[in-house]
């Protein structure tokens, strides 16, 4: 009797594993959901449009994109992390999520609650000053901010525009003030106005202001420049290690069964990544990339720990939600 419950138990086991593995192999069967922290138009929302369309065509079956926007990504965040780990809900991560374990005491775990796909595009972001300040260089800048040191003022909305603001500020001796606003497009118009003395912000908004005469950009934050700023420099090409720039890359839920993170990669890999429906992302800024599950692994560790560091360094504590 004993033996033929065991044998019993180890069919079952058998056929749930059985299971398991044909419903991974006839992944989609259904449609899928790709959860977004944002609102439609942004940088993140164009990035997982254009991976659902993609996937869709290539797999048969519908994804389709959710917005969630809400407190800085924690909104949809904490709903995803929720949801069943069977592939039929997606994430399209922004960098923003690796700042936020610096800055909140976070209902989950960036690392462990998220199972990487791919990096799909990076949004560069420039320094950018009035023109009206005459300041054209990094130096020219830090010359002001000494002449004027109680005027230096940088504006924000969040996650890593505060950060990668203030901890330029402290890395080049400028005892700058962080202005918090509800939406990057504010921290713009006052700086166009002349009441800021810098801000950071996406290579695209850049461009449109500096082509129109109304600001100056002054470096690339981050390792490179910027496809869109050929001729301005990096703040690491100046010696100032500073890594501000955006990504955006597709995740499945903790536990995700290996064989979908593999399908959704390959498929990826074979139809999209440095194809012409990537290629199409550069229109609204985006630079194409097209990293996998390791890499992202990787990429995330790595800003989550730096980010950190910011942090401690300027002296911010987690904010308890």
């Amino acid at each position: 009797m004993r033996y033929a419950k065991l044998a019993i138990g180890a069919l079952v086991a058998l056929l749930v594993a059985s299971d398991a593995a044909s419903a991974q192999s006839n992944y989609p069967a259904k449609p899928v959901r790709i959860v977004v922290p944002t609102g439609p138009g942004g940088a993140t929302d164009v990035t997982a449009r254009s991976v659902a369309e993609f996937l869709t065509r290539a797999l048969g079956e519908t994804f389709v994109v959710e917005n969630k926007p809400g407190a800085q990504g924690r909104v949809a965040a904490t709903y995803f992390v929720q949801q069943p780990s069977d592939g039929y809900t997606l994430f399209m991560m922004a960098s923003s999520q690796s700042v936020l374990p610096a800055l909140y005491e976070l209902p989950y775990d960036t690392l462990k609650d998220f199972t990487p796909i791919a990096v799909l595009s990076t949004a560069p972001t420039m320094l950018l000053v009035n023109k009206k300040l005459s300041v054209t260089s990094i130096d020219e800048l830090i010359a002001y901010a000494k002449k004027h040191p109680s005027e230096i003022t940088f504006g924000y909305q969040g996650g890593p525009p505060q950060l990668a603001g203030a901890g330029f500020g402290k890395m080049v001796g400028i005892n700058a003030v962080g202005v918090p606003f509800n939406a990057s497009a504010q921290a713009l118009t006052e700086l166009v106005a002349g009441r800021l003395t810098y801000i950071i912000t996406t290579a695209d908004v850049a461009k449109a202001q500096v082509e129109g005469g109304t600001l100056v950009a002054l470096a690339a934050v981050g390792k490179k420049r910027a496809e869109l700023f050929p001729d301005i420099p990096s703040l690491y090409e100046l010696n100032y290690k500073l890594e501000g720039s955006g990504w955006f890359g597709l995740t499945g839920p903790r536990d995700l069964p290996p064989a979908i993170t593999e399908k959704i990669f390959a498929t990826l890999k074979e139809g999209y990544i440095g194809k012409a429906p990537q290629s199409a992302l550069a229109r609204s800024g985006l630079e194409p990339v097209g990293e996998g599950p390791a890499q992202f692994k990787a990429r995330l560790s790595e800003a989550i720990e730096r980010w950190q560091d910011v942090a401690a360094g300027l002296g911010i504590k987690r904010t308890k939600l």
